[in-house]
């Protein structure tokens, strides 16, 4: 029995083992290109170099399929990410993209990324800890005249998820004092809208505001409450339209598919 042979074989079946994709929770190795073309060190686990001696490491793979694996059986690497068939460093689940290979990381963009069957698990957006929760929605607190929160930096990772918070802009008699108004200081890629409701859970949006849908507010990325206003918040139509003591928003984005873009919640008065 040749040792040196068992040693390739048995080094190649479990490379390929566990590039293969057989990590369902997530967690991400990197098998090629950690360290740059050339690099042909066991922690890179490139494959095998090229004849004219430049490596086929870090993203520099031969596409054409002229290297061989340890065993010396013709690699085929459409996309030169060492991922493909019969090549040292497993088999590649898209081999016309160089993105997309068992060693890449997985990223909030709807597609599987690392070729375990499974999309944008472990999808690394930052933690913003704002609630989605209706019921217990994140409180930008009590706003007086000349005050103002910011929210804090927050995503949506994933399309038709909702962000819920509460804020309260207190008037003890109408009409109410300063302009209650809630809008963006961050909107990336304008991609973020939010509805402003005026009982927790509520479906429909609240009324008396710039913009929204058919006199809601809805799909606004800003909204006022002003008590001068002649059609709606003066006597003796402002027994029909509540003062804001406290309203409840639910922000939302109107794109599609997963997306760790950035939006931050202000209210002023």
């Amino acid at each position: 029995m040749r040792i040196g042979a068992l040693t390739s074989s048995f080094l190649l079946a479990w490379v390929a083992g566990c590039a293969g994709g057989e990590n369902s929770a997530g967690d991400n190795f990197t098998f090629g290109g950690a360290d740059g073309p050339g690099d042909e060190s066991m922690g890179g686990m490139t494959s095998a170099s090229s004849p004219d001696g430049t490596g086929s490491g870090g993203g520099g793979g031969d596409v054409t399929g002229n290297d061989d694996n340890a065993d010396g059986v013709e690699c085929i690497d459409g996309d030169g990410d060492d991922y493909g068939e019969a090549c040292a460093a497993g088999p590649d689940c898209d081999d016309s993209n160089p993105d997309i290979n068992p060693g890449a990381g997985e990223a909030c963009n709807g597609v599987d990324d690392n070729c375990d069957e499974m999309i944008d698990n472990g999808c690394e957006c930052p933690e913003d800890g704002i609630s989605g929760s209706c019921n217990s929605p994140t409180d930008l607190g009590m706003i007086d005249v000349g005050g103002s929160a910011l929210g804090v930096v927050g995503t949506i990772p994933q399309e038709n998820s909702v962000d819920w918070y509460t804020v309260s802009f207190p008037a003890a008699a109408r009409p109410g004092m300063g302009i209650p108004t809630l809008g963006f200081s961050i909107n990336t890629g304008e991609a973020f809208a939010f509805d402003v409701v005026d009982n927790q859970c509520d479906a429909m949006g609240g009324t008396c505001t710039e913009g929204g849908t058919m006199g809601l507010a809805q799909a606004l990325t800003s909204w006022t409450f002003e008590d001068n206003d002649p059609g709606c918040c003066t006597p003796p139509m402002d027994s029909l339209v509540p003062w804001p003591n406290q309203v409840y928003v639910r922000v939302y984005r109107t794109t599609l598919g997963a997306s760790c873009d950035t939006y931050q919640l202000q209210a002023s008065r």
